[in-house]
């Protein structure tokens, strides 16, 4: 089991590869090269920030934490919203102006079901590095310098770092959903889970042929939950609250990473929510 704190994890140095600012703490992360690799982020998102309209090679979760998170015209992540971006899945473009303040988000990224697997940050960024000698980031887009080797002088700056790292053009599944998903999380009602130590939960639904699933748990003070073994990696984050995981102490914001076959008892020393996610199964993925 791997656990993280947001409260002792430092901010990164302002960095991205779309238009603005916003900045992450890095939580967790899973094996690089591997298609179930995956990050969990914390986001600052300025209002500043903005980014064209594009797709995934990869999944995408994010739960607003605080404020409201722009992803496109109209389409706003209110707090304790929840939204899954599918790879291949159109959206935008994002304009956190038009949510008229900044915000606070938790980030999961991992390989979708395609199997295309997920560029790590490192990898990210390096390859931004290596690409800004050849050009320059501009707004969400990659300006190639006047003589450079390639057909695209402008591209999305996210898929010019994937083929620049990966030496072949990116290829994009075919969508499954026309729409990422947004789940108005409060609306939902909690149910009593079955042998869970009077723990409820909100399904907010299993994906894919690789069965992604995703839900909220919900733990009374003094009260206990297991998460027994399971095939599949899963992730928690928790939303409020706190307690022990094992032998360590969790609270809010903290996240914690379960690989596949590993098993963990919960206690809350206060009302405790989270966010469980199982990643994809894939064979031989941790």
């Amino acid at each position: 089991m791997q656990i993280a704190h947001a409260d002792s994890t430092a901010w990164s140095p302002v960095r991205t590869v779309r238009g603005g600012v916003i900045r992450f703490k890095y939580l967790l992360d899973g094996p690089e090269g591997s298609p179930g690799n995956f990050s969990l982020v914390i986001a600052d998102t300025d209002v500043s920030f903005k980014s064209p309209r594009h797709r995934h090679n990869f999944d995408q979760i994010r739960v607003s934490l605080d404020g409201v998170t722009n992803y496109g015209p109209r389409e706003n992540i209110e707090a304790g919203d929840v939204v899954y971006f599918p790879e291949g899945t159109y959206y935008g473009p994002q304009d956190q102006e038009l949510a008229r303040n900044s915000s606070l988000a938790m980030v999961i990224q991992f390989g979708g079901a395609s199997g295309n697997g997920y560029m790590s940050m490192r990898q990210l960024q390096e390859g931004q590095e290596m690409l800004e000698q050849k050009g320059r980031f501009e707004g969400g887009v990659f300006r190639r310098d006047p003589g450079e080797s390639n057909t695209r002088k402008n591209q999305d700056a996210y898929e010019a770092i994937w083929e620049f790292q990966n030496g072949r053009p990116i290829e994009y599944p075919k969508p499954r959903v026309s729409d990422p998903i947004h789940f108005h999380a409060e609306n939902l009602p909690w149910t009593p889970v079955e042998g869970g130590g009077g723990a409820c939960a909100r399904d907010l639904g299993s994906f894919t042929d690789r069965n992604i699933h995703m839900y909220t748990l919900k733990v009374g003070p003094g009260a206990h939950h297991a998460f027994p073994p399971s095939g599949q990696a899963r992730l928690l984050f928790v939303l409020s609250g706190a307690g022990q995981l094992e032998n360590e102490s969790f609270r809010r914001h903290s996240a914690a990473h379960l690989g596949a076959g590993e098993q963990a008892a919960l206690t809350a020393a206060q009302e405790t929510e989270l966010l469980v996610l199982a990643l994809p199964r894939f064979e031989g993925a941790m």
